[in-house]
């Protein structure tokens, strides 16, 4: 459970509302977060959605990050950053309010050409990707070894099916870095809950994860996350065939990403059992039997 407004450090608070007056409420967003603190304020100066980390979080890089990536980003792609505020060790980022609902992925929603067409802006807008001080998504994802640790360790908690492909799933992660490098940024977390809809346009947030990649990885990473919900793989990738980089995708690089996601999520669902590994290795697995048969 996140931290609430009247529970952090009173110069955090005091250097806030320095830069947005006095906070009449603060209100915590429907979706889950990685931050310590975040909430819509209501604000003297109007709405503003602030995100929160103590220093000593291991994940306060990604704070950093995000605000290193939006002074780089074009204003139609998400919400500016306004001010960082560093003090009683934390550090916290005050943003625009974002207009919009979330993006509902399921069949048939009107939302799925929208995000087509955002998946096409997003690459046209970041090729080539903007200088940051951030990892190539093939030096990220280079040495891992998720399969032959699964395989090795865990033989007895996988399916059939993966076991029978393991060698398959081994060799394909091992493939992945070199498939999947590229000159666009990609977001590289795309969910439903990371893209707002209003009326027929969409903005991206949470730019924790960004990466120089293929321009075809964020829409690979949505495959996944259709299947989530309610698609079957053929239609999922049938939304996917909309979007102009995905056609030109090679299959090969498509599959290896694939497997090397979906072995990162079964190594974590495995070794830390929790409602989101397991479902996104479940979903994961649907795709790669629907890929490798």
């Amino acid at each position: 459970m996140g931290h609430a407004w009247h529970n952090l450090p009173p110069e955090l608070r005091t250097g806030i509302e320095e830069r947005t007056g006095p906070v009449a409420h603060a209100t915590p967003p429907a979706a889950g977060t990685v931050s310590d603190f975040s909430a819509l304020l209501d604000t003297a100066g109007g709405p503003v959605f602030c995100k929160a980390v103590r220093a000593d979080n291991a994940k306060a890089w990604m704070h950093r990050l995000e605000s290193a990536v939006n002074a780089v980003l074009p204003p139609s792609i998400g919400p500016r950053l306004l001010w960082t505020v560093e003090a009683a060790g934390w550090l916290a980022l005050g943003f625009e309010r974002a207009p919009g609902r979330h993006a509902d992925l399921s069949p048939g929603s009107a939302d799925l050409p929208l995000v087509a067409r955002t998946l096409e802006t997003l690459a046209e807008t970041l090729t080539p990707a903007p200088p940051l001080r951030t990892l190539r998504l093939a030096d990220r994802w280079s040495g891992q070894d998720f399969w032959h640790t699964l395989g090795d360790r865990h033989r007895n908690r996988l399916d059939p099916w993966t076991v029978e492909h393991l060698d398959a799933l081994t060799l394909a992660e091992r493939d992945a870095p070199g498939l999947i490098d590229g000159k666009t940024l990609v977001h590289t977390d795309l969910t439903g809950p990371n893209l707002l809809v209003e009326g027929t346009a969409v903005q991206v947030v949470d730019w924790a994860f960004p990466a120089p990649g293929a321009a075809w990885v964020d829409t690979a990473y949505l495959v996944v996350r259709l299947i989530a919900a309610g698609h079957p793989p053929t239609g999922a990738e049938r939304w996917a065939d909309t979007v102009s980089m995905w056609r030109e995708a090679p299959p090969r690089s498509v599959t290896a990403f694939g497997a090397a996601l979906t072995g990162l999520w079964t190594l974590r669902a495995v070794e830390a059992p929790g409602r989101q590994w397991d479902a996104l290795s479940t979903h994961g697995l649907t795709w790669l039997r629907h890929r490798l048969g």
